[in-house]
């Protein structure tokens, strides 16, 4: 009974159809982003427009993602895994630091462990600097971990805090943060590509106790980056972090990563690993390690855990070109647009294996997000 009318409370909180501000739509995936005095269109958070619940489960590593390179014998491994929710964000920058592992190895035959985000970019990489290019995935786009991210560009889950990193692995994140986030920039706005501006809101109830503390990797690298205290012009939240943000639509981006590496003369085949010596009876004597979570029992990483979440997509609404994030008393909300789906998440669960669906986790996101709706909905009237 109390999960019926938790469903039942999220139906009638989500503004209907009829009851929108009239404005200009315009087309997330299309078009640039809006000013942020521009209309909010509020989300239509009703079970009715649900295409699915999903689960995904981040690479998670507290010391933060491992990118070396390992002697086996005569074989080179270079690890490049452990992302936790900045796989797609990364992707560019951590690929691009891989390669550069590879200097000085006199061998141009190689194969990729994993067809998700990181092994196609690295395999990509590899290709245009003249190797020739196995890639080998248990699970191949649209089926990959990568496909569930929520892809907005912002590194997040990715250590357990200042105090568990090293200086030289900070240095290497803010290295891949920035290359990669420049190669997104040449991509923004190519629909064969599914990257796009959006505007996005962090949404507080109140100004945080503490001054603001600049991001790692370059508060430079979020355009138009400014806080605000206007309860009136943010749905009544006490206070707004902001800026245009880039946003990559999986589904898009990896369908095109796909057939750049096919392009471009890589080999891209579905194989599982169960060991170390099934990947040591490959030709290949230099690998590149993209397996995320594979990598714990493939090369016995026991720092490799799950960071699980969960996702909701609902119907696209073309006028929806925004995102937020924002805190409840029962856990996160976050919202990003993208061409097929709306999508809807805010779990993080560290140690968590399950790929099941929780469905009092999905009634709480339908039930939030329509609050959020709501809100918006009625400071657009006002």
């Amino acid at each position: 009974m109390i999960a019926r009318r938790r469903f039942l409370t999220a139906a009638a909180l989500s503004p209907a159809l009829g009851s929108l501000p009239a404005f200009s739509p315009a087309r997330a995936a299309d078009d640039h982003a809006r000013p942020f005095e521009a209309p909010y269109a509020p989300v239509l958070s009703q079970p009715s427009r649900e295409i699915r619940t999903v689960v995904g489960l981040r690479p998670y590593r507290r010391s933060g993602f491992r990118l070396e390179r390992e002697k086996f014998g005569r074989r080179d491994v270079i690890h490049n895994y452990g992302h936790g929710g900045c796989g797609v964000t990364l992707s560019w920058g951590c690929a691009q630091l891989a390669v550069e592992l590879a200097d000085g190895i006199d061998r141009k035959r190689t194969a990729v462990l994993g067809a998700g985000v990181m092994g196609l970019t690295t395999a990509l990489l590899l290709l245009r600097r003249g190797y020739e290019v196995s890639v080998y995935g248990g699970a191949l786009p649209p089926h990959t971990t990568s496909n569930i991210a929520g892809a907005y560009w912002h590194p997040t889950t990715l250590f357990a805090g200042r105090e568990a990193v090293t200086e030289e692995f900070l240095m290497q994140f803010v290295r891949a943060a920035r290359i990669a986030q420049r190669k997104f920039q040449h991509l923004a706005n190519d629909p064969a590509y599914g990257v796009y501006y959006m505007r996005y809101l962090n949404l507080r109830e109140a100004p945080p106790l503490k001054e603001r503390t600049p991001y790692i990797e370059g508060d430079d690298l979020y355009t138009g980056l400014a806080t605000e205290e206007n309860p009136e012009r943010y749905f009544g939240y006490g206070y707004v972090e902001r800026h245009h943000a880039l946003m990559i639509d999986p589904d898009i981006y990896l369908r095109a990563l796909m057939q750049a590496v096919e392009n471009a003369g890589g080999r891209i085949m579905q194989k599982n690993f169960e060991t170390a010596d099934e990947v040591f009876d490959l030709k290949e004597r230099l690998i590149f390690n993209c397996t995320g979570l594979g990598a714990k029992a493939l090369f016995g990483d026991d720092a490799m855990a799950p960071a699980r979440g969960q996702l909701t997509m609902l119907l696209p609404q073309p006028e929806v070109d925004y995102g937020y994030v924002t805190g409840t008393p029962e856990g996160y909300l976050y919202m990003f647009p993208r061409k097929s789906s709306v999508l809807l998440g805010g779990t993080v669960e560290h140690g968590n294996w399950s790929l099941e669906p929780d469905q009092g986790e999905r009634i709480r996101m339908l039930a939030g997000h329509a609050q959020m709706a709501q809100r918006i909905a009625a400071a657009q009237r006002a």
